[in-house]
């Protein structure tokens, strides 16, 4: 089959590949005029720093001194280690820098072969189901959406916000701590990028009030001798005092980083009617298997998952989409196809999951790989990687504040 893929991040180059060993024919289509999708860094930063209209979006999120937040052996594609640097300068580290991610993801696109099939400066407008597929107005029998979603910022309502006079940005827009020197700074968002950025911004910053549901409980502000303080939820704005849950609050605040991550965004497939795939609550909907839409089984999104080893899983659904293309394995009917996505929704709400969080696997990702890898007849993730994984995670509770610069244990 002729394949569109849409982006030439690390989802959208394995995904080529996998087609490609298939005996797909492919074409990449990137907006950029260079691969790696979000591990492709820049300095640049949008006009709008919370990034809900800005005249130009920027892609990348990534922020100057990140380094990964998995164990590197971990998060390589299959058959293509990423166990050692990538130059003689590069960084060897266990938990490398975004730098070397980049310069692995470009080593792989040219050792493949995918780097040749790439058509940089194509940002796809419009995507059509016609009994084939026109992107674009070009033809081809299958697309596989691989535009990632760590670039639309989202940004909670809180009540007074208008009010507040200081420094506002989302995440999606910081690269450095300088800007918050001698501050007082407030985050919302208690998940990694929350974490990390409040340990970097508390080594320059006069305070630090790190805000979120994981806090609940945290004791009162005026008990908590450290330079980062763990704050309950935000209620409200008044100017630059912020008020808490549990009736606190932090007074002359003069800088607040929303650390409250992204939304799915597919504005290629916004003017077809009727859409093949709906966003609602941040929630994808019309999948079947997270993979695949119910209705049109040759429109793949790869990547959706969240809290994964995304490398490694995107090269898993990839394969399975390839392999689906080929014929390798029957799908079922549609019909069963929508009865088992409509079992997964019971058993989410049932066990009283966020819809915001259909997509999010965790341990789960294990089972997901597995039964995809039974259906396309892929083997099964290997017991290295789930021990690996298991270790890594056990690691980051022990040592939540410099799991990266520690040995991973048994490792």
């Amino acid at each position: 089959m002729k394949v569109a893929v849409i982006g030439a991040g690390a989802a959208g180059l394995v995904t080529a590949h996998e087609l490609l060993a298939a005996g797909h024919e492919v074409a990449i289509f990137e907006q950029s005029n260079r691969l790696g999708g979000v591990w492709a860094f820049t300095e640049a930063i949008e006009d709008d720093l919370l990034g809900r209209r800005p005249s130009a979006r920027i892609h990348s999120s990534l922020y100057a001194a990140m380094r990964v937040n998995l164990p590197r052996d971990l998060m390589a594609f299959h058959g293509f280690p990423f166990d050692e640097p990538v130059s003689p300068e590069g960084d060897a580290r266990r938990y490398p820098h975004h730098s070397q991610v980049l310069a692995y993801l470009e080593r792989f696109a040219e050792i493949s072969g995918v780097s040749e099939y790439i058509r940089f400066g194509r940002q796809v407008s419009h995507v059509e189901p016609a009994g084939h597929w026109l992107v674009d107005g070009e033809r081809f029998d299958a697309v596989a959406i691989c535009n990632g979603h760590y670039s639309e910022p989202y940004l909670p309502h809180l009540p007074g916000f208008e009010t507040f006079p200081g420094l506002a940005l989302h995440s999606h827009n910081y690269r450095r701590a300088e800007i918050f020197a001698g501050r007082r700074v407030a985050l919302l968002g208690s998940s990694v990028s929350g974490a990390d950025l409040s340990r970097e911004i508390g080594d320059v910053a006069q305070a630090v009030f790190f805000c979120g549901r994981a806090f609940r409980q945290a004791p009162p502000l005026a008990s908590q001798r450290s330079r980062i303080k763990r704050c309950p939820p935000i209620t409200r704005f008044q100017d630059s005092t912020i008020y808490l849950a549990g009736g606190e609050r932090i007074e002359d605040v003069d800088a607040f980083l929303f650390c409250t991550g992204y939304r799915y965004a597919f504005p290629f497939l916004e003017s077809t009617e009727p859409p093949p795939i709906t966003v609602r609550h941040n929630w994808v909907q019309g999948l079947y298997r997270q993979l695949i839409a119910c209705a049109q089984p040759t429109l793949a999104l790869i990547g959706l998952p969240f809290r994964i080893v995304p490398f490694p899983l995107f090269q898993r659904q990839a394969r399975w989409f390839a392999r689906s293309l080929n014929g390798c394995f029957a799908l079922p009917a549609q019909t069963e196809r929508r009865l088992e996505r409509a079992g997964e929704i019971r058993a989410w709400r049932a066990s009283g999951v966020p819809q915001r969080h259909y997509h999010f696997l965790g341990d789960g990702q294990i089972d997901y790989l597995n039964r995809l890898a039974e259906q396309c007849g892929d083997a099964p993730v290997p017991d290295w990687f789930t021990r690996l994984w298991t270790a890594h995670n056990r690691h980051v509770r022990r040592h939540p504040n410099d799991y990266r610069d520690r040995p991973l244990p048994g490792n």
